[in-house]
């Protein structure tokens, strides 16, 4: 089984602006599509592919803050 700090893979550093744009792009429309199914698990379960996927591209990762008033 590999460990991630085994992993050797290009971070967002070494990509260019498009395909972080479109990874971030793709991020986004994912959780937007997660608040409006109105499931707390879906956005949950989202919202931690979605920092798992950011944090293994060498970003900070990502947090979701609903307002629902």
């Amino acid at each position: 089984m590999m460990h991630i700090e085994d992993l050797e893979a290009l971070g967002f550093k070494q990509m260019h602006r498009v395909q972080v744009n479109a990874v971030m792009s793709f991020i986004e429309i994912a959780l937007n599509l997660a608040v409006l199914a109105d499931d707390d698990n879906i956005l949950e379960e989202t919202e931690f592919a979605a920092d798992e996927l950011v944090r293994l591209f060498g970003g900070a990762g990502v947090a979701v803050r609903v307002d629902r008033s």
